[in-house]
């Protein structure tokens, strides 16, 4: 019995087996479908020929510009007034036009005074006492080169002496000092020019160092703006430049003035300023402007359109194009970082490609280094 269970147990197993294996042999192998490639449009890698004329926006600075402030601490009394234009008069404030020399605010002159007072009686105690001090020493002088006095006595004579002295200097120094802080309680304009900011009040406390006034001259200004290496040779002081401004048919003419020694650390340009007299005042700080700098000839560099480029994945900050060549009669689109450099129009100037290589421009978005393209015509 049991060895008859044991044997249909075994065929039944058998038989199961070749079942799987009859299944298994009826299917066929799965398959991985191939990614197809994408559609994209690409275009030749041009040379781009800058213009022999290079034109630069420029901002506009005053010739001069100070930020006044008071050298004492002290309560504003008094601030310039001028007649405004309802006919009311008002303290001078930002816009209005201030002559050199002119008293722009005060500090309370009292408190100044009597500082200077009370130096000036330091002083004349000191004197008093260095008078004294000066019989003494003579005497032990006398009696000293007599052998009536001592050695100590006399060193003693002539220690008071020495600092009575030192103290009539310090005292006098300090009342030039007083009269200085006296004199600065006005403070005044140190050119011709206009007020740009007024930053105190009557009854406020003035502190030294903080800045009560900007006043700037603008009987001139300087154009400033930044130039590459290749530009900056091409420049040279006295050279005359046409400046214009924005919604102003106007051109003033202005000559270089300053020319940078060096390049700036970070954007590696030159800083260069043009004077522009400005009598009437027509350019005002904080205007932008825009000339042309003549003749400069850079040499051709390939340059893609803009929408060629894109972020490069490994990189963060930099940038890459899809460069596309075709291998055994498939196109195959590959990563390159390039450098960017000037934009004209909808192009740029990039490093790193070759006149004649073909670069995608459409499709660029969605591929991956070493993908398969379909370059569509």
């Amino acid at each position: 019995m049991r060895s008859n269970k044991k044997r249909r147990g075994t065929v039944m197993a058998a038989v199961l087996f070749a079942a799987i294996v009859a299944a298994s042999g009826c299917q066929e192998p799965t398959k991985v479908a191939a990614k197809s490639p994408t559609p994209v449009h690409v275009v030749d890698v041009a040379l781009y020929s800058p213009s022999d004329n290079l034109r630069y926006s420029a901002s506009v600075l005053p010739f001069a510009e100070a930020l006044l402030s008071f050298k004492s601490a002290g309560y504003v009394t008094e601030i310039k007034q001028i007649q405004g234009a309802d006919g009311r008069r008002r303290n001078i404030g930002s816009g209005d036009y201030v002559a050199r020399g002119a008293v722009l605010a005060q500090i309370r002159h009292q408190d100044l005074k009597n500082q200077l007072d009370q130096a000036t009686a330091i002083v004349n105690g000191a004197q008093a006492q260095n008078v004294e001090a000066t019989k003494d020493y003579e005497r032990a002088k006398t009696l000293y080169g007599s052998q009536s006095l001592t050695k100590p006595d006399f060193d003693r004579a002539q220690a008071k002496f020495d600092s009575t002295l030192a103290a009539v200097d310090q005292a006098k120094a300090n009342v030039h000092q007083a009269q200085l802080a006296l004199h600065d309680a006005d403070l005044t304009a140190p050119f011709s020019g206009y007020i740009l900011a007024r930053n105190v009040e009557l009854g406020n406390l003035a502190e030294p160092g903080s800045t009560a006034f900007t006043i700037a001259d603008t009987s001139a200004v300087k154009i400033s703006f930044g130039v590459p290496e290749y530009a900056v040779r091409h420049l040279q002081l006295g050279q005359q430049f046409s400046i214009h401004l924005q919604d102003d048919p106007k051109e003033y003419s202005g000559r270089v003035t300053s020319i940078a020694a060096g390049a700036d650390e970070k954007n590696r340009v030159f800083a260069i300023e043009v004077t522009v007299p400005n009598p009437k005042s027509y350019l005002k700080p904080g205007m932008i402007a825009s000339l042309t700098v003549p003749g400069v000839q850079k040499a051709p560099a390939p340059a893609v359109p803009l929408s060629a480029v894109v972020a490069d994945p490994a990189l963060p900050g930099h940038y890459a194009v899809f460069v596309a060549s075709e291998v055994g009669g498939k196109w195959v689109a590959h990563l390159r970082e390039v450098t960017l450099g000037e934009t004209h129009e909808s192009d740029v100037a990039v490093d790193g490609v070759k006149p004649g290589e073909k670069i995608v421009v459409v499709g660029a978005a969605g591929l991956k280094d070493g993908d398969s393209v379909q370059v569509l015509p």
